[in-house]
């Protein structure tokens, strides 16, 4: 009999051993899935916290820089926009914003490479395209300016500074009947800009 019953009993004994690593097994994996779940959210969640504080971080510098450039302060301003650069070489904001600060420092080709710059990202922004006219003009290179003018009045007919910046280039290049066509469609409208009715006169040759 015990020759019989022992191989019976070896039989059942790996059975069951089969059973309980199976089962540990089991638990194991599904530990290790649980885990790694859990770990995935937790850095899920440092992820979008990192996010939030760099676009407040951005946001906060790009309103800081805006207001020294209305302060002057060109200089304090660049840094400031290189600050978010450093996080976001492709904000927008912060491109246009380094050219405008370089184009009231009178470095109009340093501030021609930022606006191109910031096209390459956003290239139907009819602000930038204005701006980087204004530094083309600046530069005596007012039919490249008039371009950019152009290409802003197409994406924004009622713009109104692209609409007297070209009626202002059209007077550097002499042609004051064509200059003054645009600064009228700039006073159509907004007839209370100061700065555009005060050009009139401006675009009137010399007698």
């Amino acid at each position: 009999m015990k020759e019989i019953l022992g191989p019976k009993l070896i039989t059942i004994s790996i059975k069951k051993f089969i059973r309980i690593y199976s089962l540990a097994v089991t638990i194991i994996l599904t530990l290790l899935i649980c885990t790694a779940h859990v770990s995935y959210q937790i850095i899920d969640v440092k992820a979008i916290s990192s996010q939030t504080i760099n676009s407040t971080f951005v946001s906060e510098r790009i309103l800081e820089g805006n207001l020294l450039i209305n302060k002057s302060k060109y200089e304090e301003a660049i840094k400031l926009y290189d600050q978010v650069l450093k996080i976001d070489p492709r904000s927008v904001e912060a491109l246009n914003g380094k050219g405008l600060a370089f184009n009231k420092l009178g470095r109009y080709e340093d501030a021609i490479t930022w606006f191109d710059n910031s096209l390459k990202i956003e290239p139907n922004s009819a602000q930038v395209l204005n701006n980087k006219g204004i530094s083309l003009a600046n530069l005596d290179r007012f039919e490249e300016a008039i371009t950019m003018f152009d290409k802003a009045i197409k994406i924004d007919p009622n713009f109104v500074d692209a609409l007297y910046n070209k009626g202002g280039a059209l007077a550097e290049l002499g042609k004051y009947d064509e200059a003054a066509i645009w600064t009228n469609k700039a006073l159509e409208i907004d007839k209370t800009r100061q700065n555009a009715s005060n050009s009139k006169s401006l675009l009137l040759p010399n007698d």
